[in-house]
């Protein structure tokens, strides 16, 4: 008899551990810049939240403990070997309900926790450093910290795991979750197309009222983008600047500055919800994205492109005087220009309609006159020129 009740009790105890089941489930807070001053490496305390999880589990009560490591490479550093930035560990507590674990209280000056309990309890919990990063080993990475006040770009990896088990003496993994993050400082945004300095409008013309806004953020993570356009009266305007601080076609609404947009890198100009664009007038443009950090949001602004849209009614103005084909000129070399274009060429007193295709697809006049300022530039080589007739 005594034997029957044995395998009972194992039966009954393995069946507990095999349906017991402690997992994670909540996020980790990826930012662009991580400010040093936002974290303590001797405790691990920071007062911004680097992740946030609830723990659950199947069954009441259960034992678990929770670790917290963070490393990184800075190939820029010339750390190519995954080092330590932070390794915490919880002790083995008691857990009799829900519990929320945020990065906020994994310190060691965390002493207790409040679970999700109907009422509430109280958890006496402690953690301790296992290990930090000797920045005596990193002078570089001491250097970079104190120069900028920032963690170096590179890679990061957070990990949270947990260990669980019936009893503090048989602990086993029961969930891990681990967050990749790449941390590299803004390059800044890049105005591509169209337009480009005041002077220079007679160039940068656009022969549309729907102007497609192309730029380069570079690595710009989980940032939010901006954009606001208006336009330039030389009557009352003195610079870009101030035109942009008066009286804005985008937004519409006046009280705001700036108009959100989704995380991207061209915008059309739209048909609705704005003041429309008019043919002869000058507009400038600029671009605003801002990026998360621990320290807040921080704004990074582009500077400021101006264009012209073209007036049809001065169009009978064919030959050189046409903008499109002064940026031909320009980019081919006055040579290679005249071959196509002068007396008993090929494109004798051709005029350009403002239709373009590039690999059979319509395009505007914005993206010809980004290809052939790129051409000027020597960005893009031309191989070879052909005339074919329609």
């Amino acid at each position: 008899m005594k034997k029957i009740k044995l395998l009972y009790y194992i039966a009954f105890t393995s069946g507990f551990l095999l349906c017991q089941k402690v997992t994670l489930e909540g996020q980790f807070y990826p930012y662009s810049t991580y400010y040093i001053s936002s974290f303590n490496l001797a405790t691990g305390e920071s007062n911004v939240p680097i992740f946030r999880y609830k723990v659950s589990s199947d069954s009441y009560p259960i034992y678990v403990n929770a670790r917290f490591r963070a490393t990184f490479l800075s190939p820029q550093l010339g750390i190519s070997n995954r080092t330590v930035l932070i390794d915490v560990e919880s002790n083995t507590f008691q857990m009799k309900a829900d519990l929320v674990l945020d990065s906020k209280n994994f310190s060691e000056n965390t002493t207790s926790l409040i679970d999700e309990g109907s009422p509430p309890n109280v958890i006496p919990i402690f953690f301790k450093s296992l290990e930090t990063i000797d920045v005596g080993n990193y002078d570089n990475v001491l250097s970079n910290i104190m120069t900028t006040g920032k963690l170096p770009d590179g890679e990061y990896r957070f990990e949270l795991s947990l260990s669980s088990g019936i009893s503090e003496f048989d602990l086993s993994s029961s969930d891990e979750k681990i967050e990749t993050i790449i941390v590299e400082s803004p390059s800044g945004v890049n105005l591509e197309s169209p337009g480009g300095s005041l002077a220079d409008t007679t160039f940068n013309v656009v022969y549309t009222t729907l102007p497609s806004f192309n730029w380069n953020k570079g690595f710009c993570s989980n940032c939010v983008t901006y954009i606001r356009v208006s336009e330039f009266k030389s009557e009352f305007h003195s610079s870009l600047d101030e035109a942009l601080e008066d009286e804005r076609t985008l937004p519409f609404n006046q009280s705001l500055e700036w108009e959100q947009l989704s995380d991207v890198s061209t915008f059309q100009y739209p048909l609705n919800g704005v003041r429309p664009l008019e043919n002869g007038k000058i507009y400038v443009w600029q671009i605003k994205t801002s990026v998360p950090t621990t320290d807040g949001m921080e704004d990074e602004t582009s500077e400021i492109f101006a264009f012209k849209i073209s007036d049809p009614s001065k169009s009978s103005q064919i030959g050189i005087e046409n903008p499109t084909l002064k940026q031909l000129k320009e980019s081919l070399g006055v040579d290679k220009f005249n071959s196509l274009f002068g007396d008993n060429a090929p494109l004798q007193k051709y005029s350009p309609t403002g239709e373009y295709l590039i690999n059979g697809s319509s395009v505007d006049q914005s993206t010809i006159n980004n290809i052939l300022i790129k051409i000027k530039n020597k960005k893009i080589k031309v191989n070879s020129i052909r005339v074919e007739n329609d």
